[in-house]
């Protein structure tokens, strides 16, 4: 999957920035599409400490998206 122009900061260089999520929980995030080769891989504790330090920051998240969360963890 890809991320829309309003997903990034406005400091995002990257050429076509994706990622995919497997079903095993494994996380692939990759700077341009069709380039496999130079890519970032978490396991699923890369995974959770990257969300649980974001969670721990000023995330700006909505009510909404927050609940939406709360409900997947569930």
């Amino acid at each position: 999957m890809s991320w829309n122009k309003e997903d990034l900061s406005q400091y995002n260089h990257a050429d076509s920035p994706w990622f995919l999520v497997s079903t095993n929980g494994k996380v692939d995030i990759g700077n341009k599409q069709g380039d496999g080769d130079t890519k970032i891989g978490l396991q699923p504790d890369g995974m959770y400490k990257l969300v649980h330090e974001w969670l721990k920051s000023n995330h700006d998240l909505s009510s909404e998206q927050k609940n939406t969360l709360i409900k997947q963890l569930k």
